[in-house]
């Protein structure tokens, strides 16, 4: 009441704000009494009616439920996607037994494997040592190649040859020899 008795507003701005130059009213949207029209064919929006209306719908309850085809599809695709206990359970138990057999064929595979350490690493070291010991004879002999054939020993690995061609050429001639003399001896001992 105070206010009103100040007198009429007047507007602080000098300039009157101009009106839109295209105004646009959109009209609103219509909705049609009563339930929408619908296409007879449409299942699903008749189940959808039916739900929303009830009887009112005009919708006959009998069509809303599926043909034995479309039952045995759904009961078909529920099965495969949800299958019933006893079969997750059947195959669950196959599963854990495969696993278990799996599992006790690696331990014994371990235990042999362990059981037939030691003589794998006894072997092993018999090979090793022979082979050591065929590389000692085979450096024994040249040495006594090469002192049979006045050329002394053989240069340490790291150094340059000093021996010429003409004396390894020797030494490769009587390793020959030796060879087979060594495989004559063996074939008059089997003899």
């Amino acid at each position: 009441r105070a206010l009103l008795a100040l007198g009429p507003a007047r507007s602080r701005l000098p300039v009157p704000v101009p009106a839109p130059v295209r105004p646009y009213r959109a009209d609103p949207l219509r909705r049609r009494p009563g339930p929408a029209p619908s296409d007879p064919a449409d299942l699903r929006a008749a189940a959808r009616r039916f739900g929303r209306l009830g009887e009112a719908s005009g919708v006959e309850v009998w069509r809303l439920w599926p043909s034995p085809e479309q039952l045995r599809e759904a009961e078909a695709e529920e099965r495969e996607w949800d299958p019933p206990l006893r079969e997750v359970e059947a195959v669950l138990d196959r599963r854990e037994r495969e696993e278990a057999r799996r599992r006790k064929e690696r331990e014994e595979l371990v235990a042999r494997s362990l059981a037939a350490m030691p003589a794998r690493v006894a072997a092993w070291r018999r090979e090793r040592e022979a082979l050591r010991e065929r590389a000692r004879a085979d450096a024994a002999r040249r040495q006594r190649l090469l002192a049979e054939a006045g050329l002394g020993a053989l240069p340490r690995s790291g150094t340059p040859a000093r021996a010429s061609a003409r004396a390894q050429e020797l030494l490769d001639e009587m390793e020959r020899q030796q060879r087979r003399e060594e495989k004559r001896r063996r074939r008059q001992q089997r003899e």
